[in-house]
């Protein structure tokens, strides 16, 4: 059986594995999340992405990590701005009160890395040190009007303050939205899990199903 390993200290991320029968080991990667200057959002998720896995692959030899990244940015009106994590209530309030009948796009990268060999010795030249591939998937959120009372209400209730735009999707927060055009509902909350079994599937020849069927019968 396939060990997988996620780059991120995000419980969401790890609870949405675990709600589709995954149940992998975490490992936080410490990187820089600055954007470079002049960085896309799609280039600076698929960056940092691959960053994350990259890292925690080489400490993992073998294992198959799995790193993930979002990036939303809000066109203002008068210019396009990304959020990020608001950190504070009143960042956060601020986020909301910037999307109000805005449409936010998501852009959630998606980074799978192998490190092959021990972790130590170097490897001979002639053999594949390492397999990384990573992709991205869009998500748009149109937000509805909310009076200042509601949203700071909504804060209060939920502290969203660890998510980028200021929302949890997948509890209160789908009611400050109009609607989500996805593909993958689970894209939103950070972790694109069709995406992440088609790029198994194809990359490293696994079945996310047939993974997930296995641990459950290897947990009873």
């Amino acid at each position: 059986m396939p060990q997988l390993v996620l780059a991120s200290s995000s419980a969401y991320r790890k609870q949405l594995l675990a709600n589709i029968g995954i149940h992998v080991e975490t490992c936080a990667p410490d990187i820089d999340e600055t954007p470079e200057d002049g960085e896309s959002p799609i280039n600076l998720a698929k960056r940092l992405a691959a960053e994350k896995a990259k890292k925690v692959a080489r400490l993992n030899p073998n294992k198959i990590i799995i790193g993930s990244d979002q990036v939303a940015l809000v066109d203002t009106g008068d210019g396009k701005k990304i959020l990020g994590k608001p950190h504070t209530v009143e960042n956060a309030l601020a986020q909301l009160t910037l999307c109000q009948g805005k449409t936010v796009s998501f852009y959630t990268a998606l980074s799978l890395c192998q490190h092959f060999g021990d972790g130590t010795a170097k490897q001979s030249t002639k053999d594949k040190e390492e397999t990384c591939v990573t992709r991205v998937e869009e998500t748009c959120v149109f937000f509805r009007r909310h009076s200042q009372a509601q949203l700071q209400a909504y804060i209060d209730a939920e502290q969203p303050l660890d998510c980028a735009g200021s929302f949890k999707c997948e509890g209160m927060g789908v009611l400050l939205f109009e609607r989500i055009t996805s593909r993958d509902p689970n894209t939103l909350i950070g972790l694109p899990t069709m995406l992440l079994h088609n790029m198994l599937d194809r990359h490293f020849n696994i079945d996310l199903l047939d993974l997930a069927t296995q641990q459950r019968w290897a947990c009873q």
